[in-house]
């Protein structure tokens, strides 16, 4: 006899629903997040000791898109 015991407690009639790409890649993008904020204080601070208007500009446009992925990926 060989039958197959299927997992315990679960149904096989259910479908499970698809998980959004929100949920699915919220631990990812938070860390990008993170790491975006970290990178963009250093083009502030090294921007601003140097005078270059450049690295403080793409600090803002970095701090932007960090603060733009929380609320893209918020439950």
């Amino acid at each position: 006899m060989n039958t197959t015991n299927p997992a315990p407690n679960t149904n096989p009639n259910i479908a499970i629903p698809p998980v959004s790409w929100r949920k699915k890649y919220r631990a990812p993008l938070m860390n990008a997040a993170f790491w975006g904020f970290w990178l963009g204080f250093y083009l502030s601070y090294e921007g601003g000791i140097s005078s270059n208007s450049a690295l403080v500009g793409l600090s803002y446009v970095i701090f932007t898109l960090a603060c733009l992925v929380p609320l893209v990926t918020k439950k």
